[in-house]
């Protein structure tokens, strides 16, 4: 309720205008486009005392940009960041690292001690005030500590509580072919920073316990920015600490297919994009790479047929998240306590879920049997969400439809 409904006496926002359930806890410049004019996130366009130095509606509106001062208040006119949205989804498996915990694009989105707790108090400060004094009591109220245990909790419980266990048994030959590459300490290279497609590196490689780490990928200098295209100001992003060291924290990679664009700064709009990077002179000449040649001997060198395979395994990964969320909220929906509201926006879910499926699985021209049975599966559910008799038969069937697609994807017991 905090989560999605406090606004902490301010201009208006939540967590939830940023992180909406519906968008797998985030946003991008599509769900942006679909939104009224008057929603809190365009605040800065209808507040006359955010209308300099809060957002850029125009990064925010054609790339999803949202304005970070993460170097502080002391000159907003130059002195802040342009960043994507991260999504909230299975942060009990990313945060936590050999040097602390790891919030925000860079590892330091949070104030203080870097915790999530911390992390709320940070967002209320930058997003919710009333004015850029950003006085507290007066632009906004700071969350008490019941509040900020309550939303820590929340948080934690999104998206997966697991680590997968790679390798998985992959039924398409071309995800599994791409599982191969990703895991190959020759090849892709992959595994070394996103042990078992998490947010954590390969504890036999970079140490017991190293967690989520950061790295100065060279992302950041690639050229022909999207944003800075348009002409507006868009200052160099200097990664983590103040000054920063250029280095940002490692995403999960089980979420990535459907929480599209990628990077810090939402440089590049699609996972065979995203998988590409790590294939360039760019990342191979970056720091990050550069380690990465000393200690195999070579960089990162695959064709396109390789990365479209890197790419289908992250989709089919993706895909299965996206099913077992499913079945899990559509059993969620049918619980005895679960009020009529409650059951309304689990079912939603539900269809937000199924459809991210559908859409992963055909934008890689991925499993067209599994796309048909998550596709009846949509309807059920739909279905459910307009009808109060047969309620249970109808959950029932959208479950043994996502079952059938979850057994097209991989070998189930």
């Amino acid at each position: 309720m905090l989560f999605f409904n406090e606004t902490f006496n301010g201009n208006g926002r939540t967590c939830g205008t940023c992180h909406p359930f519906t968008g797998n806890f985030t946003l991008n410049a599509e769900d942006i486009a679909a939104l009224p004019n008057d929603d809190p996130l365009f605040v800065a366009e209808f507040n006359p005392n955010l209308s300099s130095n809060f957002e850029n509606p125009t990064l925010m509106r054609q790339f999803g940009l949202i304005v970070e001062n993460l170097d502080g208040f002391g000159d907003l006119a130059n002195v802040f960041t342009m960043r994507g949205i991260p999504h909230t989804l299975g942060l009990r498996l990313s945060i936590d690292s050999r040097d602390g915990p790891r919030t925000g694009w860079s590892g330091d989105g949070a104030p203080g001690d870097g915790t999530l707790r911390s992390f709320a108090i940070g967002a209320v400060i930058q997003h919710f005030p009333l004015s850029t004094n950003r006085q507290a009591g007066v632009d906004f109220r700071l969350p008490t500590e019941d509040e900020l245990d309550a939303m820590e909790a929340f948080q934690l419980s999104l998206g997966r509580q697991e680590e997968l266990a790679l390798p998985l048994p992959l039924k398409g030959v071309v995800a599994l072919r791409g599982q191969e590459i990703f895991n190959d300490g020759a090849l892709g290279k992959c595994s070394a920073c996103h042990f078992n497609a998490g947010a954590n590196a390969n504890p036999a490689i970079l140490g017991p316990g190293a967690g989520n780490l950061n790295f100065n990928t060279g992302v950041a200098d690639l050229p022909d920015q999207p944003a800075d295209l348009t002409g507006e100001l868009v200052p160099p992003d200097d990664g983590l600490g103040s000054p920063g060291d250029g280095t940002f924290n490692t995403p999960t990679l089980v979420e990535a297919a459907d929480t599209s664009p990628f990077f810090h700064d939402n440089s590049v709009e699609t996972i065979e994009g995203a998988v590409a990077f790590y294939n360039s002179d760019a990342f191979n000449n970056s720091p990050s790479g550069q380690v990465l040649v000393r200690a195999t001997g070579s960089g990162i060198d695959l064709e396109v047929t390789q990365v479209i395979a890197v790419a289908a395994f992250l989709r089919v990964i993706n895909a299965l998240e996206n099913i077992r969320q499913s079945l899990e909220l559509l059993d969620q929906s049918t619980w005895i306590e679960a009020s009529k509201d409650m059951r309304r926006d689990l079912l939603t879910q539900a269809v937000h879920e199924t459809d991210d499926a559908i859409m992963v699985l055909t934008g890689g021209g991925l499993h067209p049997a599994a796309v048909t049975h998550l596709r009846a599966a949509l309807k059920l559910t739909q279905e459910v969400l307009h009808k109060h008799s047969k309620r249970g038969a109808l959950i029932q069937q959208a479950k043994a439809e996502h079952e059938q697609a979850r057994g097209k994807l991989i070998e189930t017991p």
